[in-house]
């Protein structure tokens, strides 16, 4: 398993990823877009009624970017609303690098996964027994989430957006901390940014080198060479008479971060090399 870059600020990097089909709501709405930051994992949902390119790419510049500027990279798996030609341009116009994970590889964006499961835990608890009204939860949700502690960097996710911690119900009838004036504000505010964000990253990698550990432990990535003819697991199969593996494909480019490029008739297809085994002939 690699060790993916970790950003040195916020909303530098930001993964984002599509949750749904869920059941339709009172206001249309199927889906959700989820956006999180890599170094604070300070998360933004936003329910959809579709999922389409143009509606992706409207929601992260309105929700994302409009509100927290633009990151320098932008990370997704391989969904056809995140390689489209409206987000590719989007991402020329603000000059974003973009980045996809490899298909049926979860670990490449293991911590919005996590948000997603943590986010469905949240609605359960909130929405009605027809579950039509979920979408009008998603702000509560969020606001959960970004003031509890996560386990990655153990501190809010809020407190490292913004160097302070979220009021709650509890600390609203606190009276407020002195200010001298803005100049000592703004000083005392980036030392504590600088500081809260260095242990955040210290600990992101820490926890990075102890989940890639525990991966390798667990794995056994195929030895492949170009040339070599192999077997892509069927991750899309349906019912237990669906063949488990699918091919023989041949391997026609090694490719960076244990991917490899497939061919078999017309078809390319880049996997993980945990996807593949050698063929027996």
């Amino acid at each position: 398993m690699i060790i993916s870059t970790t950003a040195m600020e916020p909303f530098e990097k930001v993964f984002i990823d599509v949750v749904g089909p869920l059941p339709r709501t009172d206001n249309n709405n199927m889906y959700i877009l989820t956006m999180q930051d890599d170094l604070t994992k300070f998360s933004i949902a936003v329910p959809m009624f579709n999922h389409e390119a143009n509606t992706v790419a409207y929601h992260f510049v309105t929700s994302c970017v409009c509100l927290h500027g633009i990151p320098s990279m932008l990370v997704s798996d391989q969904g056809t609303e995140f390689l489209s030609r409206v987000l590719a341009e989007v991402c020329k116009l603000l000059k974003i690098k973009k980045c996809n994970t490899s298909p049926y590889h979860p670990q490449a964006n293991g911590a919005l996964e996590r948000s997603h499961r943590t986010l469905g835990e949240y609605l359960r608890h909130f929405v009605d027994k027809d579950q039509m009204n979920w979408d009008t939860f998603i702000p509560y949700a969020m606001f959960v989430f970004n003031s509890s502690e996560h386990r990655s960097t153990g501190r809010q996710p809020y407190e490292l957006m913004y160097g302070r911690k979220m009021n709650m119900p509890n600390s609203v009838t606190k009276p407020p901390e002195p200010r001298y004036n803005y100049e000592d504000y703004h000083i005392e505010l980036k030392q504590k940014l600088q500081l809260s964000h260095q242990i955040a990253r210290d600990r992101l990698l820490e926890q990075k080198q102890k989940t890639k550990e525990q991966y390798d432990q667990n794995q056994n990535p195929t030895n492949v060479h170009v040339g070599d003819r192999v077997l892509l697991k069927n991750n899309a199969r349906k019912g237990k008479l669906s063949a488990k593996w699918l091919g023989p494909y041949e391997v026609i480019e090694l490719k960076a971060n244990e991917n490899v490029t497939l061919q078999k008739d017309r078809r390319r297809v880049t996997v993980h090399k945990n996807l593949i085994r050698l063929f027996q002939e």
